[in-house]
């Protein structure tokens, strides 16, 4: 397993090359010289999972996409790696984590084997200032020309992004429109309510992207 930065020691302790992670004790000698790599994040046990610039709970830009390392970070989930098929590409590697029967998040990959993104869409999770799944467009502050027509998987919803979180899509849906383009101001302050929200790290990150 990799991590792109190694952090000094909480916890959790991630063991290469001895099986499960152990969250009980600190890493004895032999285990130091065994490539032992801890992270310097608290894991995610409950309550609202805060998406911002930086991550979703306790993951950001220095997380590997791996398994056993997202298994520590969410020690009280369903933890499970899976395929997603959209349009007509291969289907891509996911790990799907889901807490209490509902999914928190799904987390993608990306060419280089890193996090590509991370998709909130059920759950109590809070966007970066407060926002939370379901809210109305018309009650978060955005203006049209923060937003675009959504494409791919998410065709005829609407993609926004505030400039002080570049990293944050907030993916918008409008029941009933099925039309090419954004909808009019006035559909998406009637109609539009918050569906999902996605991180991406900054290297992937595109002003407006979902």
């Amino acid at each position: 397993m990799t991590l792109r930065h190694s952090y000094l020691a909480l916890p959790f302790v991630l063991l290469a090359a001895c099986g499960p992670a152990k969250t009980d004790r600190a890493p004895t000698t032999e285990e130091a010289g065994q490539g032992a790599t801890t992270l310097a994040v608290a894991p995610y046990t409950g309550g609202p999972l805060q998406v911002s610039n930086d991550g979703v709970g306790p993951i950001n830009s220095a997380v590997a996409f791996d398994l056993a390392t997202l298994k520590v970070l969410f020690p009280q989930a369903k933890v499970e790696q899976a395929f997603l098929q959209s349009g007509e590409g291969p289907a891509q590697p996911i790990i799907n984590v889901e807490q209490d029967n509902t999914p928190l998040a799904e987390i993608g990959k990306s060419d280089e084997g890193d996090i590509a993104h991370v998709r909130v869409e059920a759950g109590d999770a809070r966007g970066p200032k407060g926002e939370q799944l379901l809210a109305k467009w018309a009650d978060l502050g955005f203006a049209v020309d923060q937003c675009r027509a959504g494409e791919g998987r998410e065709i005829n919803m609407t993609i926004c992004v505030r400039p002080d979180a570049p990293q944050v899509s907030y993916v918008f849906g409008v029941p009933g429109w099925k039309k090419p383009g954004l909808p009019p101001e006035a559909t998406l302050k009637a109609k539009g309510q918050l569906n999902a929200l996605i991180w991406r790290p900054a290297e992937g990150a595109v002003v407006g992207a979902a």
